[in-house]
């Protein structure tokens, strides 16, 4: 092999594992994101109520106004 064919080897390899780590990035982040996510809201919601639930229905009250609506 001549210096040149060793340079453009190289190059290759390089340009190759780059596009294979970008795929398998691309793949793995919305995994680890939602992972994240997850535990961020366990810690944050651990000694308060499922923020995910409703609040239980206390009786026949009529809802809040709407913000900004007149009547």
């Amino acid at each position: 092999m001549r210096g040149f064919e060793v340079v453009a080897v190289v190059i290759g390899l390089f340009f190759a594992i780059g596009i294979a780590v970008g795929v398998l990035l691309v793949v793995a982040l919305p995994a680890l994101k939602s992972v994240v996510q997850r535990r961020r809201n366990a810690l944050r919601y651990m000694d308060r109520a499922d923020w995910r639930e409703l609040p239980p229905h206390d009786g026949d009250e009529r809802p809040p106004p709407w913000p900004g609506r007149r009547g």
